[in-house]
């Protein structure tokens, strides 16, 4: 008897009241919003150290990210002007021009066929010949990353382009031969983006290069809550870190 009427007693009541408040008030998957690291550039505008990762959200700028690659995706981003900050159309999934684009260069960038190959049905996403010579699409691919940074366990977004495809394309090749063979998946890799300055007479910019892979045990409790972190975050969409930057920071939202 004693023991039902202190389950039941006010107090007790008002216990639980406090703990069911405390559970509501809590960030919601859907309210999160993943941060982004840029690249900053010698022909940055706004005084950054160029050579450096920047977070769009904190500002805070790295010298080179330990992670983990959860996923990736590729896009497309078009710039009417080399010097442009603003890019004039761009995709996030390289087949459409996404939402914020105000004027898309085309309704479809273009689609992959059944052997992996993509064909451009936007003219600029195309090849192109210039003085008989075969050139790059004047809109250029982006592959979007999305990692675990080792340093505080917390995700990321990072998109790259033109000649930090080749470094890019080297790590996700060296991953493929282990993945394939069943030892472990892409998360289980651990690497560091750096960068290298990239000058001649006229020009200088940096692009990001991967280090050599390494490999942690699949057995390990490393590789359970990176797998974790898969679950929950491998249905993000960066559209939505670039619509925060939008709210707060206009040019960072369309440049990477």
């Amino acid at each position: 008897m004693n023991k039902t009427n202190k389950n039941h007693s006010p107090k007790n009541h008002g216990h639980k009241a406090k703990k069911s408040q405390t559970s509501g008030d809590r960030l919601h998957e859907s309210d999160l919003v993943i941060r982004r690291f840029m690249l900053n550039q010698p022909n940055s505008r706004l005084g950054l150290q160029p050579g450096y990762f920047r977070n769009t959200f904190s500002g805070q700028e790295y010298q080179s990210l330990r992670a983990n690659v959860l996923l990736w995706h590729r896009g497309r981003v078009y710039f009417e002007d080399g010097q442009d900050v603003v890019p004039a159309c761009k995709s996030n999934d390289g087949r459409q021009p996404m939402n914020l684009v105000e004027r898309p260069k085309a309704e479809t960038c273009g689609h992959w066929n059944g052997d992996g190959w993509f064909v451009a049905e936007c003219p600029l996403a195309a090849w192109r010949f210039y003085n008989g010579r075969r050139c790059s699409p004047l809109c250029q691919e982006t592959w979007s990353f999305l990692g675990i940074l080792e340093a505080d366990g917390f995700p990321f977004w990072i998109s790259l382009k033109g000649q930090s495809l080749r470094s890019v394309r080297q790590f996700l090749s060296m991953c493929q031969e282990v993945i394939k063979a069943g030892q472990n998946e892409l998360f289980d890799c651990s690497i560091t983006l750096s960068t290298q300055l990239i000058q001649g007479r006229s020009f200088a910019y940096y692009v990001v290069r991967f280090s050599d892979p390494q490999w942690i045990p699949k057995t390990s409790a490393q590789h359970r809550k990176l797998k974790g972190h898969l679950r929950r975050y491998g249905l993000a969409d960066i559209q939505h870190t670039f619509d925060a930057e939008q709210a707060t920071e206009p040019t960072a939202a369309m440049a990477t």
